[in-house]
């Protein structure tokens, strides 16, 4: 999975990238910095201490930091980089500090999300008039059953657009999906929102009134990036522990920031386990256990035969692998089944 990180300038960018991935970036080129970032999983930390493994993989997500953004009413060098990507996340600037430069003047949150996704509706509307004119050209030259019914298609988004929806609050229809498969709306990613806020400032009357105005269209989360660069920097376990209760925190940050973004891109994490390694992988909601098994190797999803499978909650509650089967709890499971986070699996597979 790949992931956009975007937001105004000084909106706090290159200090998450550092947080997440552990990259130090001073100048951000074009095409943007690529990073690799874990998934703080609770869940793998448990399941290692009870298997004792020799090794532990976390699930990771690429991430690309990109320039900061400005307004160009959807025709920025960019937004083109982000077509290709799986999922966006923008950060947004909440805290007050008049060291720090902000390219409006002044603070406001909602309205930088408000200008971000204004960029996206305006880089789909501008991709979608452009594909109207063209289609309307072929269609004097040859109309077929079609090009007509892409046509009703990108009307439609495109009425849509000019209210300002996004593609993925459309409600599109399969066969309209189909059609317009090729485009990669901007506004039909998942988006999640980051907002840097300063900890304790009215940072709960902040969150209500924009999970109030963006909630339908991004997810949001909040995190004090100055806070969190102070946290990651304390190398002393035991010093970090009584800062973050001293601070009435109960874990940093950017460990419940790295899930929300997982949660809101759609993902989710299925388990293999053992004394080797225990390990995450990650896969898309509604996957089945063949296309869970790709994420593996590719072998595993074209030969696959069955998946033995646990539940985490069943393996933690009931101790060990041998209880959970006396338990009756452990099972098989065929081609057609759909895996739900946090199921721990073994695949069998032809050769």
């Amino acid at each position: 999975m790949k992931i956009a990180l975007l937001g105004l300038q000084g909106a706090g960018k290159k200090t998450l990238f550092k947080l997440l991935t552990g990259s130090d970036v001073a100048v951000v080129p074009a095409k943007g910095v690529p990073g690799v970032f874990q998934i703080r999983d609770p869940r793998v930390d448990a399941l290692s201490a009870l298997y004792k493994p020799e090794k532990t993989t976390y699930a990771r997500t690429d991430l690309l930091l990109l320039p900061d953004v400005e307004k160009s009413e959807g025709k920025a060098v960019w937004l083109d980089d982000v077509r290709n990507l799986d999922g966006i996340v923008v950060v947004a600037r909440a805290f007050p500090d008049p060291s720090v430069f902000h390219p409006a003047g002044t603070v406001d949150a909602r309205r930088d999300l408000d200008t971000f996704l204004s960029e996206l509706v305006f880089a789909d509307l501008f991709l979608m008039e452009r594909r109207k004119d063209k289609l309307a050209s072929e269609m004097r030259a040859k109309s077929t059953p079609e090009k007509m019914r892409e046509s009703a298609a990108v009307q439609k988004v495109i009425a849509g657009l000019e209210t300002g929806k996004t593609v993925r609050a459309l409600g599109l229809t399969e066969p309209e999906k189909a059609v317009l498969f090729n485009y990669q709306f901007l506004t039909d990613k998942a988006i999640a929102g980051v907002v840097n806020v300063m900890h304790g400032s009215e940072e709960a009357a902040l969150r209500t009134a924009l999970e109030k105005e963006f909630g339908s269209r991004m997810s949001l989360s909040f995190f004090d990036a100055k806070l969190e660069a102070e946290i990651a920097a304390m190398s002393d376990p035991k010093e970090r522990e009584e800062f973050l209760s001293g601070m009435g925190i109960a874990e940093p940050a950017v460990a419940v920031l790295t899930r929300g973004i997982y949660e809101a891109l759609g993902l989710m994490s299925y388990y293999t386990s053992g004394t080797d390694e225990v390990r995450a992988w990650t896969v898309r909601k509604g996957s089945t256990a063949p296309q869970a098994a790709r994420a593996i190797h590719t072998d595993l999803e074209r030969g696959f035969i069955r998946a033995e499978h646990m539940k985490y909650k069943d393996l933690i509650e009931l101790g060990s692998e041998a209880k959970v089967k006396e338990a009756g709890k452990f099972s098989l499971k065929g081609k057609d089944y759909v895996v739900e986070d946090g199921d721990i699996l073994s695949f069998r597979a032809a050769n």
